[in-house]
């Protein structure tokens, strides 16, 4: 979950007091990243932009103007303009980076090298790697806190997250988690953290105030993304083993429903008015797009091969 929105994005969303916009997310603004097809998709464009080898993850922006896809076999980052895809660079990062995410100001991206137990942090404004940072075994994803100071990092060798000042580019802290964490996210509100783990099966919800798991939730068949909408009433966990999405109310932190939505759900991201939610199907091609008032399928979309991981400009 993220929620910060900026520049032209501003003008076709808008804001009300600072809650979630009324206006849903255009298919325009849906980045999708194409595993077996080596490209990024633009959903409302029905176009896709060349990407590198074994692309995997994919984050926007706030303002939706710059695009990072991972390339977790060539080892390297791919930064795009949007909504042209025009390439801007190709930075070298560690060994088999997964995930990358960036921060609320649209200063920072961080890349999770599973490979080698670091996070390499970009400068954005310049497109250099501003430091190297180890977190410890097998580093996959990574949320920002709400003011942008720590990054929350999973530790699928560790069984831990690992929590990183970012000032301090060093670990400060590590969080219990379930066996082998793997994506994860924040509750709007910064209080709450959500880890799937596919060693254990289950997402444990971690109090940040206590720095304790106070939740257990038992999930599909991994492996999951993981996403806190925007408005603070779902988490929606995907199974990619599986066919459905777990919708967890995030008040009650308990399982309301399990929605079929075909083979191989993972990447999952909700419009940042909470109404709808995309999710890459990668074994069938596609991408579901749910009513997160009726807890239904809506439509399917067709990207391309191998969709596998989604971002939205403010959730990304």
């Amino acid at each position: 979950m993220r929620f910060l929105v900026a520049g032209p994005i501003l003008l076709l969303l808008g804001l009300m007091g600072g809650c979630a916009p009324t206006v849903s997310t255009p298919d325009d603004l849906v980045f999708v990243t194409l595993s077996a097809q080596q490209a990024i998709a633009v959903l409302g464009h029905q176009t896709s932009w060349p990407a590198g080898q074994q692309i995997t993850y994919v984050a926007a922006d706030p303002e939706g103007r710059l695009v990072l896809a991972t390339s977790s076999r060539e080892n390297r980052i791919y930064v795009y303009d949007a909504p042209s895809g025009r390439l801007r660079d190709i930075l070298s990062v560690g060994q088999t980076p997964k995930g990358v995410q960036i921060d609320h100001a649209g200063r920072w991206a961080a890349v999770a090298n599973e490979g080698e137990g670091t996070i390499s942090l970009i400068e954005l404004a310049t497109l250099r790697i501003a430091a190297t940072i180890p977190v410890g075994p097998m580093p996959h994803n990574s949320v920002f806190s709400p003011d942008d100071q720590l990054l929350y990092v999973t530790l699928q060798g560790d069984s831990s997250v690992a929590v990183v000042s970012l000032p301090q580019r060093t670990v400060v802290d590590r969080l219990p988690a379930g066996r082998a964490p793997h994506n994860v996210d924040l509750s709007p509100d910064g209080r709450w953290l959500y880890v799937s783990n596919i060693g254990s099966r289950n997402l444990t919800v971690i109090d940040l105030t206590t720095r304790r798991i106070i939740r257990r939730i038992p999930l599909s068949a991994p492996h999951y993304g993981v996403d806190a909408t925007p408005d603070g009433r779902y988490v929606l966990v995907t199974g990619l083993a599986d066919s459905v999405v777990t919708v967890i109310d995030a008040q009650q932190l308990e399982v309301m429903q399990q929605i079929t939505v075909g083979p191989g759900p993972h990447g999952v991201r909700a419009s940042l008015d909470g109404r709808k939610a995309y999710v890459a199907l990668a074994l069938q091609d596609r991408v579901a797009v749910l009513d997160l008032t009726t807890l239904t399928v809506t439509r399917y979309l067709s990207p391309g091969k191998g969709p596998f991981w989604i971002a939205i400009p403010g959730n990304s």
